[in-house]
């Protein structure tokens, strides 16, 4: 069930056919700030139980928690990609609707899912499943301004000019810029965040603008 018009661009980007390529892709793509900004992520949630990773897909993430001696819960909408994840435990939903109990997880984390979900719906549900006590963390691309704008948009023009050498990869060259500069989840998930009752709500951008991490605590 598609409950947000993201998920559409979600299918359409990541597919069985480029799921073995995507680790390789997004760290060379990313100039490998993708495991960069992942580190961040395991910094903020600090030492946990167990954590709930949302959009885990091959488990990039899951794995750098699972090394500090965490559980890991993965969930995707994509079945390929979930196929090739290391998780022992990971299904197939939506961060929106989340197949589990309330209260059973101490951390809730995400990269590259915040662009392409109903902020408010995936806020409130990272509540309910969280311990008191617990973190949800939320990364993803953000859209830079001033002078590296400019470099940000000739990147991405580089990016379509592979595309055309790329059938597997097209769809998300030719528009994932789009996608990121029209979200405005930064935004939007902080403030369900703070409506929904986190506590000491936090935003830090990185790599000059061009990504965001936000998270907040359940007291």
């Amino acid at each position: 069930m598609l409950v947000h018009e993201g998920h559409a661009s979600a299918r359409r980007f990541f597919t069985p056919e480029n799921a073995r390529s995507y680790d390789r892709v997004s760290l060379v793509a990313t100039f490998g700030r993708d495991r960069a900004w992942k580190r961040r992520i395991v910094e903020i949630a600090g030492r946990r139980e167990s954590v709930l990773d949302l959009a885990s897909g091959t488990g990039i993430l899951s794995s750098m928690i699972s090394a500090t001696g965490a559980s890991v819960t993965g969930i995707d909408l994509a079945f390929g990609y979930l196929a090739r994840s290391p998780a022992k435990a990971a299904c197939q939903g939506t961060a929106e609707v989340l197949p589990f109990r309330n209260e059973t997880f101490d951390a809730v984390v995400s990269s590259y899912l915040a662009k392409y979900v109903d902020a408010g719906l995936v806020v409130n549900e990272a509540w309910r499943v969280l311990l008191p006590g617990g973190v949800a963390i939320f990364h993803d691309f953000a859209c830079p301004k001033g002078a590296m704008r400019s470099l940000w948009n000739a990147y991405f023009d580089i990016l379509h000019i592979a595309g055309a050498f790329s059938r597997q990869w097209r769809p998300v060259f030719d528009e994932l810029d789009d996608v990121i500069c029209r979200s405005r989840w930064v935004g939007s998930v902080s403030e369900a965040m703070i409506e929904c009752g986190f506590q000491d709500v936090g935003v830090v951008y990185q790599t000059l603008g061009t990504s965001a991490i936000v998270w907040g605590y359940k007291k």
